[in-house]
């Protein structure tokens, strides 16, 4: 009796570990059957999907996740605007570049290019472009540099991101693209322009930010010489100002001054 239920059991054991295994295979089909309909699909609208789904998740991810103490809702609008501008540039520059069959044949060319979209993807992180921090009065005595870096901290945050992570690495592809592998198109010409003209407009305004900066520091010691004189007119009436400030004003006596357009020989008055 005790063979027969052992014999069952094993066979029931059996039998469950067929269905799970037949179960994992219909799984795996299922799986590849996916994989060759969306191979299907041309190759290049593949990739530009996943690259706008990616973009698009990092936007609104960062809308849904916690504000935190770091930045109020304010500045949350305001990098949520500049990040939808930052991704329109990135799509563009993937779609662009990896859509001509002479880089699309080139693997290390593919490679550099991925390796620039994955360096541009470290600005999404980061929210240091809308903080604008206060700086302290004691900072004007440490000099322009601790001056300068504090008192323009988001404007060189976003100065320093265009420069060495979006427009300067971007430029610098599309330069390659042109002058060695000599792939020209008016897209890629109109977008290496308007890179470099965004990065000169950059260090234009860092120029005239560093510019500002000294203006405003060598202003210091005039602002701090005309607070440490005051007001001098009182003392010209030859009254003190201790006089005006005590409770009886009857004995004080005030000269008078004459006017400007009476004459030297007019009589004086009774």
């Amino acid at each position: 009796m005790s063979q027969n239920t052992s014999s069952k059991e094993d066979f029931n054991q059996t039998l469950m570990t067929s269905e799970q295994a037949h179960g994992g295979d219909s799984l795996i089909e299922t799986a590849k059957v996916f994989v060759n309909n969306l191979s299907t699909v041309c190759e290049k609208d593949w990739t530009l999907g996943l690259h706008q789904t990616f973009l698009l998740m990092l936007i609104i991810g960062r809308w849904l996740l916690p504000i935190g103490g770091t930045i109020t809702r304010d500045q949350l609008s305001e990098l949520l605007l500049l990040f939808v501008g930052t991704a329109a540039d990135i799509l563009e520059f993937t779609s662009e570049t990896l859509a001509e069959n002479t880089v699309r044949n080139n693997p290390s060319l593919v490679y550099g290019i991925l390796c620039i979209w994955t360096w541009s993807m470290l600005q999404f992180p980061l929210d240091l472009a809308v903080q604008h921090v206060v700086c302290p009065l004691s900072l004007r005595a440490r000099g322009f540099p601790s001056l300068f870096f504090c008192q323009y901290s988001a404007d060189l945050w976003n100065i320093g991101i265009s420069v060495f992570i979006q427009d300067g690495p971007f430029l610098i592809v599309r330069l390659v693209l042109m002058a060695y592998y000599k792939v020209f198109n008016q897209m890629l010409v109109f977008f290496a322009v308007k890179n470099f003209l965004v990065v000169m407009l950059h260090l234009y305004r860092l120029v005239v930010l560093a510019l500002g900066a000294r203006a405003s520091l060598r202003r210091q010691p005039e602002v701090l010489k005309g607070e440490r004189g005051g007001p001098a007119e009182p003392l010209e009436s030859g009254v003190s100002p201790g006089a005006w400030e005590g409770g009886s004003k009857e004995g004080v006596a005030v000269p008078l001054r004459a006017s400007p357009g009476a004459s030297e020989d007019s009589p004086p008055t009774p």
